[in-house]
């Protein structure tokens, strides 16, 4: 028959301070990186921002400048060769501006996805963390738990009911030598 016990924090003091020892580190070191990013984030944001007010200003420019061109009486003429290629040409450099800018747009939205995911990725590993070190601090604390529980029955007078540890448990050796102790001393 396995040896089970439901409890997993038997030494609070003890399991969740070791556990939140190993999450610190790695949790500080995650938020400087965090600060970092954000950091360049921000920045290139802010250049993103700037160009697309200055392609806005451009686009806005180029239809200053068709409208002006369309009152000259010469350039009316959309049969003109010189107005074909000038009309083409702005079309082709409005839809390359307005590509930058929806480019632009889904750099910044990518940049947000990618930093929720940085976020969201910290929370999950500092738990794992954290419920890892429970679970192994379990495997020392528990036999610390079994041995303080024989040392209050020999207090009583008790004489312990020794019992095997279980499969996964460390401290086997130190058990052991602690169970043989305290035999020797009760028959005594």
């Amino acid at each position: 028959m396995a040896l089970t016990r439901k409890k997993y924090v038997l030494d609070k003091k003890f399991q969740l301070k070791i556990s939140l020892r190993a999450v610190l580190l790695p949790l500080i070191t995650t938020l400087v990186l965090f600060g970092v990013l954000l950091y360049f984030a921000g920045s290139t944001n802010r250049l993103i921002d700037d160009n697309n007010r200055d392609i806005d200003a451009i686009i806005g420019t180029q239809d200053d400048m068709v409208d002006m061109f369309l009152s000259t009486p010469a350039l009316q003429a959309s049969e003109n060769p010189l107005v074909q290629t000038g009309v083409a040409t702005f079309k082709k450099n409005i839809g390359m501006l307005k590509n930058i800018t929806q480019n632009s747009r889904l750099i910044q939205k990518n940049s947000s996805i990618v930093f929720y995911i940085l976020i969201g990725m910290t929370v999950v590993q500092t738990a794992i963390i954290f419920l890892q070190f429970i679970f192994f601090s379990h495997k020392i604390s528990g036999p610390i738990h079994v041995m303080t529980n024989y040392l209050k029955e020999c207090r009583d007078g008790k004489s312990p009911d020794f019992r095997p540890l279980r499969k996964n448990d460390e401290l086997r050796d130190f058990y052991q030598d602690f169970c043989e102790t305290l035999s020797r001393l009760s028959k005594k």
